[in-house]
Parts: C-alpha cells; sequence; structure tokens
C-alpha cells in the first residue's frame, strides 16, 4: 500500500510536466523500455532496486544504457531522481498510475474488453465507436483473453464489469425464471 500512495505521487509530478498526448506517449514508452530492461535481468533488477549496488553504481549503469538509447531529458531526469531516492522498485506502479492520471486529466475512459479470442480490427473499431458514441468520451480499449469464455463478451471499467457473454446471458434468465417473473406475467396474461 505505501508503495502505491508513493507511486501516485510520483505519477502526480510527472502529469504535471507531461505537455501532450505526444510527450505522455513518449515519456511512458521510455519508462516502459527502461522497466523491461530492469527486468530481463534479475541480478540487475535487484542490484538497481536494493542498495546491492552503490549509488555511483546505478548511475553509472544507467549511464550506460541512456547511451545506447534515445531517451528524452525528462524521461532521463525522472529516472536519475528515481536513482537518487533509491526508488526504482516502484517503477511498475508509477507507471501504471501515470496512464491513470493521464487518461483523468484528459477524460479518457479506459475498458478492458474480455473476449474468448482475439478481436479482429474491425469488430474492435466497431465496439470503441459504438461505446464512444454512446457515453459521448474518449475510449481506449485493454484486449484480454478470457478462455473461460464462450462466445460475447465481457467489458470492465474500474472495478464494474459488464457481461456480454453467453454465459452471462443464461445467468441472467436463470435469475428472471427462479424470481418467477415470466410465470407471473403468463398468469396474467390468460
Amino acid at each position: 500500500m505505501k508503495g502505491n500512495s508513493l507511486a501516485k505521487r510520483y505519477a502526480k509530478a510527472v502529469i504535471g510536466i507531461i505537455d501532450d498526448e505526444k510527450d505522455y506517449k513518449r515519456f511512458k514508452d521510455e519508462l516502459e523500455t527502461f522497466n523491461e530492461l530492469l527486468k530481463s535481468n534479475d541480478e540487475f533488477k535487484s542490484g538497481m532496486e536494493t542498495s546491492l549496488f552503490s549509488k555511483q553504481q546505478k548511475i553509472e549503469l544507467f549511464d550506460s544504457i541512456k547511451s545506447k538509447t534515445v531517451f528524452g531529458d525528462k524521461t532521463v531526469n525522472f529516472i536519475m531522481e528515481l536513482i537518487d531516492a533509491n526508488r526504482l522498485s516502484v517503477i511498475e506502479s508509477i507507471i501504471e498510475s501515470i496512464e491513470d492520471l493521464w487518461f483523468e486529466k484528459t477524460g479518457v475512459e479506459k475498458y478492458t474488453v474480455y473476449s474468448a479470442i482475439e478481436l479482429s480490427d474491425k469488430l474492435e473499431k466497431k465496439l470503441l465507436t459504438h461505446l464512444e458514441k454512446k457515453l459521448d468520451k474518449k475510449i481506449v480499449l485493454e484486449k484480454e483473453i478470457d478462455q473461460s469464455l464462450i462466445a460475447g463478451l465481457k467489458l470492465k471499467k474500474g472495478s464494474i464489469y459488464y457481461d456480454f457473454s453467453i454465459d452471462g446471458n443464461l445467468k441472467k434468465l436463470y435469475e428472471t425464471l427462479s424470481e418467477g417473473s415470466i410465470e407471473g406475467s403468463i398468469i396474467q396474461e390468460n
């Protein structure tokens, strides 16, 4: 929990220095690239995230990395700040928080769509267009495969699920039948 609130504080600071969508995407991509480098070697990750390496060693290693990449000044300064404060262990949470805060700042809503198979580009575009029209907001879709789905899909926004799967529809039908709603309406018609 402490790491999460710390990550949010760093993310808020980042959002304050990001100028536009292009700047946001570049910064986020560069942080993700650096995070992938960290995760690529357990010893390197451990050394950079703990006191196993001295601050000077961390700076030298990062200098070596940035000489082989094209990180922007904002990214370099931010990573150096994390190294200086010995906070690289929360970089993944920072990346997640940055996305949420950026979407909040720009009025974008993020939905996760779960499907049994990969959505075709045509279907994804149709779903996105429909959601944006209905909600009158810009939407970003995050796609995930859910092998438990037979057909249909589920949408998730935050902690709220919208179930448009066959299983979900069958459960709704069962609930309706078990409540006696259909039986009651049949009796009233006769």
